[in-house]
């Protein structure tokens, strides 16, 4: 148990000074008290809510807290560092995950905490913080070569992590900086891979992705989502293409498949004013736990979106009595919360016979939960309180068990409040069960970790362990009474005696050799010869619903040095580009360039051509701008356009290239055998 399982007193002194619900509910009086009714030879038990947060797994917050809730972690992984060469084998990747799974020293599997992984290739865009294998060009996201090493790592990923108990979800990554979708994002025919991809590598896992892609809702992946609750991305303003408007307008039920969780950012809420800090959450995650207004702010945006856990805010500090107070309130609004409004089973049941038990339970938290985790029944020995006989409960799927929805901002409900699920589930007693007195208990279980107990009934019957105790019951012959008395419950918030276990062979895994791998030579820029990398990725900006890029591999081209030719076709919207970026810090001494191309395109369009200092393509004063040529026009025929610009003081952000599309029409535009060099 923790700490501070022992202080009542504390508890009374969190409700009474910070006006949030007490970390710790007061202890109850003996279990006595709990009502329990017999009649027609069954035991009806309604087991008291228990009024405090529970460290529950699978839910709350991003990182695990020794003495505060807390059971997830997400880690980053290179690519590199789990495959080699395309000759690796999925042994590295479980022998990388042995690695990490363990934090202070102590294994995951022991501290009752779950990984959620994301394999990503570009940190930031920043040269050195890119992590392709050996045998891929860093940057190539588009060639043949990298969709089928994609699909390849991802039947690996899937072989390594499906059926390993540490995981809970996979969160897609591997496109864009961080993961995280976007320079760049992935095209149509990337995304397509991707799903079909990652449905047939994970059956027991929830995937994850980054944004509402229509490929990615339809397949049923939840959301990691990093700018959660940021005021400047809320309907009915907010970006359209976000977390916010997408679940208000277009997919409103996507938390029922998969988990929404991601980051609440407090670097934005102390850079842009548009946040309003002051309105919102703060500007750090103490302020959220201990501010009245920002955990209302906060507790909106969990219950609107179905959030199941949240990173970033985890970072509250534990030790301090009052931000941990402010967490237990906010660790009773994510997830599932179940609570058992009654417990049925019979007063006495024979030897070998089916046993039914009843149950009537909410889930009063914000989400459902996502994996298969059975509902046990167990006889408690009385006088140990350990299981004599213990086995799942046929009938019952948690999964099912929905919280409210249509979340009302004004009235602090949801107006469709959560149901009541009344199921039964079943289990046949041994034969050889000895006669006798037994406690009947409940809990959740681990499928993949052992069927050991785990996840917590929001119900004040419990013991340290797992066990949920409801009343005696008579193998055999009827109990002279059904209702515990003078039984002491432990208290269900933290118990860390919970754990599960990971199969021998899985942790006797170590990292393979390495196999040879046939390096590709890095391309490297030179201002007199190309300053173009043929394999860095061009970036469709705008992200406009209705327009796609897709990339082809084409030696037709008249003229042309490069095979690749980059399409983009469909309604432009008011503001797409397509941009090269030279890579983040990288810059262009002043001098004199001269740029090269081929362009064709839906006949009487245009498009502009600019070089700027800044990667943001939305500079709305164009301050940024080095170069421009506008109206280049586009014919069906590939013409080749050279053009020179100079560049009279260093660049300060970095160097991007940039084609502003057609406004408002529909259309194609294609480019290939782009140039850039020094002239003088």
């Amino acid at each position: 148990m923790r700490k501070f399982r022992h202080l009542p007193v504390l508890a009374r002194l969190f409700c009474a000074s910070f006006s949030v619900e007490s970390v710790l509910a007061q202890d109850r009086p003996p279990s006595q008290l709990i009502p329990t009714s017999v009649r027609d030879g069954w035991v009806t038990v309604t087991p008291p809510e228990f009024q405090g947060g529970i460290n529950n797994p699978l839910k709350g917050y991003r990182g695990y807290k020794k003495d505060g809730y807390g059971l997830l972690e997400r880690i980053y992984i290179k690519w590199q560092d789990i495959e080699a060469g395309a000759d690796d084998t999925v042994e590295h990747i479980i022998a990388h995950t042995n690695r990490i799974t363990e934090t202070k020293g102590q294994r995951f599997e022991d501290l009752n905490v779950k990984l959620v992984p994301r394999v990503y290739l570009d940190w930031n865009g920043s040269p050195g913080r890119q992590h392709w294998p050996a045998d891929l060009h860093t940057f190539d996201y588009d060639s043949p070569e990298f969709q089928v090493r994609l699909q390849r790592l991802e039947a690996k990923l899937g072989e390594a992590w499906d059926n390993d108990p540490r995981i809970f979800a996979v969160q897609m990554g591997l496109i864009g900086y961080w993961g995280e979708h976007h320079s760049p994002a992935p095209t149509a025919a990337q995304r397509r891979l991707l799903t079909e991809a990652f449905q047939k590598a994970f059956k027991h896992k929830p995937v994850l992705v980054r944004h509402t892609d229509p490929e990615f809702m339809a397949a049923g992946f939840g959301i990691y989502y990093d700018t959660f609750a940021n005021l400047s991305r809320e309907p009915p303003d907010g970006q359209r293409d976000q977390l916010p408007w997408q679940a208000t307008n277009v997919y409103p039920d996507i938390w029922k498949r998969a988990p929404i969780e991601g980051e609440v950012e407090y670097n934005w809420q102390k850079q842009r004013a548009s946040a309003k800090p002051a309105e919102t959450f703060g500007r750090t995650p103490d302020e959220t736990m201990k501010v009245p207004a920002y955990r209302h702010y906060m507790t909106d945006k969990i219950r609107r979106y179905h959030a199941s856990y949240l990173g970033w805010i985890s970072g509250y500090t534990d030790t301090d009595r009052e931000a941990l107070a402010g967490a237990a309130e906010l660790q009773k609004v994510f997830g599932y919360r179940f609570v058992l409004d009654s417990v049925s089973y019979p007063l006495a049941v024979q030897p070998g016979a089916k046993m039914t038990v009843k149950l009537t339970a909410r889930n009063t938290g914000s989400a459902p939960f996502y994996l298969d985790w059975p509902v046990a029944v167990a006889l408690l020995d009385p006088a140990t309180k350990k299981p004599a006989w213990s086995a799942e409960l046929n009938g019952i799927d948690i999964r099912h068990w929905l919280p409210g929805e249509d979340w009302d901002s004004v009235a602090f409900v949801y107006r469709h409040p959560a149901v009541s699920y009344q199921v039964e589930g079943h289990a046949a007693l041994p034969a050889d069960i000895k006669p006798g007195r037994y406690i009947v208990a409940l809990a959740i279980l681990d499928r993949q970790g052992g069927m050991l107990p785990s996840a917590r009934f929001a119900i004040e019957n419990y013991f340290r362990g797992g066990w949920h105790p409801l009343g005696f019951i008579g193998v055999g012959v009827p109990p002279a009474q059904a209702a515990l008395t003078n039984v002491q419950f432990d208290r269900p918030d933290f118990d860390d005696s919970l754990h599960y276990k990971v199969p021998e062979k899985l942790l006797a895994v170590t990292t393979p050799p390495a196999p040879p791998v046939k390096a590709v030579t890095p391309w490297k820029a030179d201002p007199n010869i190309e300053l173009i990398n043929p394999w860095r990725s061009w970036t469709l900006e705008g992200r406009p619903p209705d327009l796609d890029k897709e990339v082809r591999f084409d030696s037709s081209v008249p003229g042309a040095a490069s095979q690749r030719v980059i399409r983009v076709a469909g309604e432009f919207g008011r503001r797409s580009s397509l941009r090269y970026s030279l890579g983040k810090g990288v810059k262009l001494d002043p001098g004199r360039y001269r740029v090269a191309f081929r362009i064709r395109g839906t006949p009487g369009q245009s498009v502009d051509f600019e070089v700027s200092d800044s990667a943001d393509f939305d500079a709305a004063d164009g301050s940024s701008i080095v170069a421009r040529k506008e109206s280049i026009p586009l014919t069906a025929q590939w013409e080749e356009h050279s053009l020179e610009f100079e560049i009279s003081a260093a660049i300060k952000d970095q160097a991007s290239l940039r084609f502003r599309l057609p406004r408002e029409v529909s259309g194609a535009f294609e480019l290939t055998d782009p140039r850039l060099k020094l002239v003088k």
